[in-house]
């Protein structure tokens, strides 16, 4: 989809996070853990603004501490998003003109 970017709010996307991390609420270290075979390391959040949500960061224990996967438990849903291919190059490529919706 395509729209004015006049239109564009904030969160509207990933590449702006609304709420300060320190937010979340106290961060607790938690078990070892692995990752898709990597070892990593568990950060306990939770989120008190969301009546007792969690958050569970995987950051990776070997190499640089990159954040392999974010696990989030709260009363009305639960997501889990991975993340992988770091400092590789990322192919972007805009789409045909005829799989573009126009909102404008």
């Amino acid at each position: 989809m395509k729209s004015p970017t006049s239109d564009a709010q904030p969160g509207d996307g990933l590449v702006e996070c609304t709420r300060e991390f320190a937010s979340f609420g106290e961060a607790q270290q938690g078990d070892p853990a692995e990752v898709d075979g990597s070892r990593a390391t568990q950060t306990l959040v939770t989120d008190a603004a969301d009546k007792g949500g969690t958050y569970t960061f995987f950051i990776a224990a070997e190499g640089k501490p990159y954040v392999l996967k974010v696990l989030y438990k709260g009363t009305a849903h639960q997501s889990t998003t991975s993340y992988s291919a770091f400092d590789k190059p990322v192919e972007v490529r805009a789409p045909a003109a005829a799989e573009v919706l126009d909102l404008g």
